[in-house]
């Protein structure tokens, strides 16, 4: 099946060379280039293994890719990251190709869609609104058209949470929404848990102090990450870089 994304340098017949990038070449022509390639592969006589796969089974290497991107981005590697980003679309145009085949949507429709999302959440830019004055006012800006959308759709205002998402980085995400992050008593939370913990430790101590405990630490946890996210830091790259002190 052609995606709808018409390749003007492939079709399903494409020759040997397919793999091989133009030497020059626009943005537009290589994620073409892509999509006829995934189609292809696609295809009655492409790839077996790649005509098996669904949704659900590419589900997993979604999350590794995005994975190994995040630890390219904190080597440093330049080639690295463009790799990883490579491998990353990979999984987007597959995805895309998937929902396409069953007569759900295309990547056009997907790259349509993120590009009218921008377009729509940066009205100081591309409509006659004030010009954000700092990167902070053009988040709040965002928010708010985010915010407005969800309500004529008749959603929730608040952001989700996806479920795969790291407990410290989805904590700092729902404190930054708190009203005021600072309005706790600093250290409370781990003064509760120093004393659930003793508790714990008793001799003679049983389940019921053991999920006392457990609970404190959510709590010391969430604490540590709200005050993260008050001071602009990402709570699960200080826990990473603290592990990888230790290694």
């Amino acid at each position: 099946m052609v995606p709808r994304i018409i390749p003007r340098m492939m079709s399903r017949t494409a020759g040997p060379d397919a793999d091989r990038a133009p030497a020059k070449t626009d943005a537009g022509e290589a994620v073409e280039r892509l999509v006829a390639v995934m189609a292809r592969l696609r295809s009655e006589d492409g790839c077996p293994w790649d005509r098996k796969q669904t949704w659900e089974s590419l589900r997993r290497y979604v999350l590794e890719e995005a994975h190994e991107l995040a630890a390219a981005i904190d080597e440093g590697d330049e080639d690295a990251v463009r790799e990883e980003c490579g491998d990353l679309l990979l999984e987007v145009v597959f995805l895309a190709q998937i929902a396409f085949e069953e007569g759900r949507f295309g990547m056009a429709e997907v790259a349509a869609g993120i590009t009218g999302k921008l377009v729509r959440r940066h009205p100081q830019v591309f409509r006659d609104a004030r010009r954000a004055a700092d990167a902070d006012e053009a988040l709040a800006a965002w928010e708010a058209v985010k915010a407005q959308e969800k309500r004529e759709r008749g959603g929730r205002s608040g952001p989700e949470l996806p479920v795969t998402l790291p407990a410290l980085v989805a904590a700092a995400k729902v404190a930054e929404r708190e009203a005021d992050p600072a309005d706790r008593s600093p250290g409370a939370a781990l003064a509760a848990l120093g004393r659930s913990e003793a508790d714990a430790n008793r001799d003679g101590a049983g389940k019921e102090q053991r999920e006392e405990f457990a609970a404190a630490l959510g709590e010391a946890l969430y604490d540590l990450a709200r005050r993260a996210a008050a001071a602009g830091v990402d709570p699960e790259a200080a826990l990473l870089a603290a592990v990888r002190r230790r290694l």
